[in-house]
């Protein structure tokens, strides 16, 4: 696979992000970027021979749904998990959550969660092989908009659980 390397986005990376990702609907690399220098998230890419091929965020903030906020309102959210369908199972998934993970301990969190999508088998679900467990919030409703291949905006509603993984003691 070569050398993969995971760390938070950098001014110089934002070129080679735009024309490798889309961004979340209505905002840019770049305000990723700026929200990552005031301490609201970190923004980890996965770095293959100088390529990205994954990323994710944290959320520092507590999680970005409502009603999983008001349960756990001190837990950081991973959000955002993406990886290049050519580099999907080869561990580079595991490998940012890992980072995501790290940086948590980092902080001297506890806690560490995440939304996933109901519809997804115990045994497809990479979270759980990798110890996340349900929590108090084992439904609500993951809403966002985003573009169509097309251009066209759409609304996308899918119910959703928060997993959690207790990182310290």
């Amino acid at each position: 696979m070569g050398d993969l390397t995971i760390r938070p986005i950098e001014k110089s990376d934002l070129c080679k992000m735009d024309i490798t990702f889309k961004s979340e609907f209505k905002r840019t690399h770049a305000d990723d970027l700026h929200e990552q220098s005031l301490s609201n998230i970190s923004f980890l890419v996965a770095w293959l021979n100088d390529h990205p091929v994954g990323h994710a965020l944290v959320r520092w903030e507590g999680p970005r749904e409502v009603t999983v906020r008001r349960e756990y309102a001190d837990c950081p959210e991973i959000y955002r998990l993406r990886v290049l369908k050519e580099f999907r199972s080869q561990g580079i998934a595991t490998a940012i959550i890992k980072e995501c993970e790290n940086e948590a301990l980092k902080r001297e969190c506890l806690f560490i969660g995440l939304g996933t999508h109901t519809g997804i088998s115990p045994e497809d679900n990479l979270y759980l092989r990798l110890g996340y467990e349900s929590s108090a919030v084992t439904s609500y409703i993951d809403e966002y908009r985003t573009r169509s291949d097309d251009g066209a905006v759409v609304t996308i509603r899918k119910n959703s659980q928060f997993l959690i993984k207790r990182l310290g003691d």
